[in-house]
């Protein structure tokens, strides 16, 4: 009797054990599968928005320079490359960050009289691609004044904030004020969780003013059909438009593209801007 109450009592120390052993791991289970994807998420979410701070911030000191003419003027803004994790049970959420020059991003003509007055394109683009496990992937883009948002699981882009551009309707007709940033340097990417440094110098402004008192036959602006956002920043050519007061009759939008009759000034204030990883 004795021996069967010892072996009995081994058998229930290894059940004890085995139920103890179970019981982590259904914690653990759950704590991988409700509590993690959901904080990792909302950690994703926030950081998302954090880039989008980042290069709106970039962006009003870029505005600000070109405002005020601050030629050869210095500064840097720091974008957080990373969505914080869970030690051992989710690692840190990295981002790409791609410094571009690339040319011919959006392009504006001015055509009258058979010929055309002007034909120049913007260059370059920053963009932060956030490699998010648990909220879609978003690139978050600087291109030519404005900030896209582009969701890529669903491929679908908005505009977070619009480029430099603006009409007035005055006595003598249509004012178009049109803004081209053209990005220079060293083009580069890089992958990780650091925070990044950009490094940004305006190099030079140059403002051209073209008048026809009868009017242009049309003015065009163009965007790339290359990059996905270019039919969305079209159609926010056409909506800012028609919140200026310019009349609808006098607007074609055709996917990529938007043209304007009926103008009679346009201003042109291009931008030159030297922007560079400083880690690179």
């Amino acid at each position: 009797m004795n021996r069967v109450f010892y072996k009995d009592k081994g058998v229930a120390s290894v059940i004890g054990t085995l139920f103890a052993l179970l019981l982590i791991v259904t914690l653990i289970s759950a704590f991988m599968t409700q509590y993690v994807p959901v904080y990792m998420k909302t950690n994703e979410a926030q950081h998302d928005s954090q880039i989008i701070y980042s290069l709106s911030q970039m962006k009003t000191f870029i505005d600000l320079l070109v405002a005020t003419d601050q030629v050869n003027y210095s500064l840097s803004v720091n974008v957080p490359m990373g969505a914080s994790g869970i030690p051992i049970f989710a690692p840190s959420t990295p981002s790409q960050i791609t410094v571009s020059i690339a040319s011919n991003v959006t392009n504006i003509t001015i055509f009258n009289k058979g010929k055309y007055i002007l034909e120049d394109n913007s260059t370059g683009y920053v963009q932060i691609y956030a490699l998010n496990s648990y909220y879609p992937q978003e690139k978050i883009i600087y291109v030519n004044g404005a900030i896209v948002r582009n969701n890529v699981n669903y491929n679908t882009s908005t505009i977070f904030v619009g480029p430099g551009f603006s009409i007035q309707n005055t006595s003598k007709g249509y004012i178009l004020n049109y803004y081209i940033y053209n990005i220079v340097g060293m083009p580069g990417s890089n992958t990780g969780t650091n925070t990044e440094s950009l490094g940004i110098s305006l190099l030079g402004i140059t403002r051209n003013t073209y008048t026809n008192t009868s009017s242009f036959k049309y003015v065009n602006i163009t965007i790339n059909k290359t990059y996905n956002y270019a039919d969305t920043l079209a159609a926010w050519y056409y909506s800012q438009s028609l919140l200026y007061g310019y009349n609808g009759e006098y607007l074609l939008v055709n996917n990529n593209e938007i043209t304007f009759e009926n103008v009679t000034v346009v201003n042109v204030i291009t931008s030159y801007l030297m922007i560079n990883m400083e880690s690179s």
